[in-house]
């Protein structure tokens, strides 16, 4: 069973979201403009914002968190793009995701997961 919300805006980029039960067989496939994320520990508020200087983010597959500015350098992001790109956090503050890196360790999709937040994105 699948639950949809409104499609969101933020700085031209629109967000389709939908929660559903987890069943692996039933996880869309990964590509650009799509995750699945553990929709329990997302929460039911999602703020959409920009990077600031400070912000911290553990990536999946990381063991700590590290300062986003240190990923958009080792990333190759340019400085001229890294204030545009789109961060969401949790209501707590806490972020779990940014556009063109990873997903967060702490939110994503595992074997105690119940419910899944599949999310999809488009730049406009």
């Amino acid at each position: 069973m699948k639950a949809a919300g409104k499609p969101a805006f933020f700085d031209g980029v629109k967000f389709d979201w939908c929660l559903a039960a987890r069943r692996t067989r039933n996880l869309p496939k990964a590509r650009v403009g799509r995750e699945c994320f553990d929709a329990d520990k997302v929460g039911s508020r999602i703020v959409l914002r920009h990077w600031r200087a400070g912000d911290r983010f553990q990536a999946s597959g990381m063991k700590l968190p590290v300062k986003l500015q240190d990923l958009f350098v080792n990333g190759k992001v340019p400085q001229a793009e890294r204030h545009a790109l789109i961060v969401a956090e949790t209501a707590s503050g806490e972020i779990f995701w940014v556009e063109r890196l990873r997903i967060a360790e702490r939110f994503k999709v595992s074997g105690t997961t119940n419910r899944c937040l599949q999310w999809h994105w488009k730049r406009l």
